[in-house]
């Protein structure tokens, strides 16, 4: 048998293949690396000596000591923000300069002071540091910034100011951190991505007139007056898992999703006096203090009318029933999903809803977290007068862990809207699985 020829080198110089990348392709390469590895690949080659300064993002993570780290970060930020960008220069007749870098991504966490005597001056001293490359980041032009930061259960880093000036900035993460300052986005005509996770948030208002979408999860309020979120041009909204005092949602008619969950005991909107409606009574701090003019009506709230909608809450937050007070119709509602807080008072959150839904056509009603305080006896409802839901309404899912009183008067309500019992779909979760079953008639006797 003949031996085969083994196939030819794919640089005949020798080099490796990396290096034969085309221009920009290895700068993008070096740009998912922590950035204190990718400046060590400049002593690959002399065709490296510098390519890591051209990279168009940057992952800063911590390494080394503390000393080492903040003089390696502050040297870096200086360098890759006057360094040009491969395949980016500025034209002749360009209005304004390039973009120095694509994304910057800060992930660190509490440093380890060798000096323990002085932790708190240590900290402020570093909280001041990290502020520095926040800020010098947004001057690099940079496009996308996220800013992570772990505390591992201590005090978050402080973020000193968010009134952020940039005509590059499109997206922006914030992780850990904790702000007293208001957050004004207004000087960034192109940020259309707000993320914030783990924050703690001691603001009166956030507000852009910008921003299209907005994530807030796993975010505490702190402010005992709520924080006023104004952001008109917003497409869509993500409000989880959060704590402290709700927020005000101001006029949003772009909104097209919604999602606002309050499955936490740590909101403080929960009636003391009532278990499950509004008292009204100025000495309750869990219905009190939100937002009123005097001069035209107009009431902050956290029910939007979007083209889809999801609200879920423990039936004891007062915080839906009580916006449904000063809710109008929701004209352009299609998809709407209920979880648990509208069992309370009767389930006259669902009645509102299929009175004041015109085009609605999904709804789906979740039953889980209900408890005993909160559920309506059977036979306690007061069947709505006749009326008609909404002509468009084609599909009604219902998931419980069983058929029980509730989802009794629940049928009783649909069908009373003129809503088909072929049209409605039960899950039922138990312990050993799950059953689906459809409706094919119902006695309101």
């Amino acid at each position: 048998m003949e031996a085969k020829e083994a196939p030819p080198r794919s640089n005949a110089s020798g080099g490796d293949r990396i290096s034969a990348l085309p221009d920009g392709v290895r700068e993008l390469v070096l740009s998912f690396l922590p950035a204190h590895e990718a400046v060590r690949t400049a002593v690959v080659a002399r065709s490296w000596r510098d390519l890591w300064m051209r990279s168009p993002g940057l992952r800063i993570t911590r390494w080394g000591s503390i000393e080492k780290f903040n003089q390696f970060v502050e040297c870096l930020l200086r360098l890759h923000c006057s360094a040009p960008v491969s395949g980016r220069h500025p034209s002749s007749d360009s209005c304004a300069a390039p973009a120095l870098l694509d994304s910057c991504h800060f992930e660190f966490g509490t440093p380890d002071f060798v000096d323990e005597e002085n932790m708190i001056e240590n900290m402020a001293i570093y909280e001041k540091q990290t502020n520095y490359w926040f800020k010098c980041a947004v001057r690099c032009q940079v496009r996308v910034l996220q800013y992570c930061f772990s505390c591992n259960g201590g005090d978050p880093l402080e973020l000193l100011d968010l009134n952020l000036v940039s005509g590059h900035l499109t997206k922006l993460e914030l992780a850990g951190v904790s702000t007293g300052s208001n957050i004004n986005l207004s000087g960034c005509p192109v940020l259309q991505d707000l993320k914030m996770e783990d924050c703690y948030l001691d603001v009166w208002e956030i507000q852009s007139p910008y921003l299209q979408h907005l994530r807030i999860a796993n975010c505490h309020f702190i402010l005992l007056n709520r924080t006023l979120i104004r952001l008109p041009n917003l497409i869509s909204l993500e409000l989880t898992e959060c704590s402290g005092r709700a927020p005000f949602l101001d006029s949003m008619p772009s909104l097209a999703a919604a999602i606002v969950t309050f499955d936490s005991h740590n909101w403080n909107d929960s009636c003391s006096l009532s278990s499950i409606d509004v008292c009204g009574s100025d000495d309750c701090e869990g219905c009190d203090y939100y937002y009123y003019d005097p001069n035209t009506g107009h009431r902050d709230c956290l029910l939007l009318n979007a083209t889809k909608l999801e609200l879920s809450a423990y039936p004891e937050t007062v915080v839906f029933r009580r916006d449904l007070k000063f809710a109008h119709t929701f004209g352009k509602l299609k998809t709407l999903v209920l979880a648990d807080w509208f069992v309370a008072d009767d389930l006259s959150a669902l009645i509102w809803f299929l009175h004041h839904s015109p085009i609605l056509e999904k709804l789906t009603l979740h039953i889980s977290k209900v408890h005993e305080n909160a559920i309506i006896a059977e036979q306690s409802c007061k069947l709505p007068e006749p009326s008609v839901a909404s002509s468009h309404l084609k599909i009604v899912e219902i998931k419980c862990h069983q058929v029980d009183a509730i989802v009794i008067e629940i049928l009783k309500i649909l069908t009373a809207h003129g809503v088909p019992a072929e049209q409605i779909n039960i899950k039922c979760s138990t312990g050993s699985g799950c059953v689906n079953f459809k409706c094919t008639g119902f006695s309101t006797k």
